[in-house]
């Protein structure tokens, strides 16, 4: 998001991260309580780091989601399930924006926590 104040980007939870084929760290989706508001998110932010560390805003996923599992694989981030998201998308980083894929994840998948990979 291109952050001035670093702890901006702590201020969600249920997220889920990974590495990125650029070395930048992922962070995706998850739950905020700003405001009261209780939001569930879309958003997708990356972190460099190093001598320049700074967050950059990633295109949103097509879905909210909290809790959910992902994977980096081959210059792509793979999502799939969470709380209420039976959805799965890809997030291409050579065209730089998600993709839905034509499967949701069947109903009996729990799909909660998984936290993430890197392949």
């Amino acid at each position: 998001m291109g952050h001035e104040d670093p702890s901006v980007a702590a201020v969600e939870e249920a997220c889920c991260g990974c590495v990125m084929s650029d070395g930048r760290f992922a962070v995706l989706g998850g739950h905020t309580n700003q405001g009261g508001d209780g939001s569930v998110l879309p958003s997708c932010e990356a972190l460099k780091v190093g001598e320049d560390e700074h967050w950059t805003l990633l295109p949103a996923m097509h879905h909210e989601r909290m809790d959910f599992a992902c994977a980096a694989v081959a210059r792509c981030i793979i999502v799939a399930g969470g709380y209420g998201t039976p959805k799965s998308e890809v997030y291409d980083e050579v065209r730089g924006q998600w993709l839905q894929l034509p499967y949701n994840c069947p109903d009996d998948v729990r799909l909660y926590d998984m936290g993430s990979a890197l392949m």
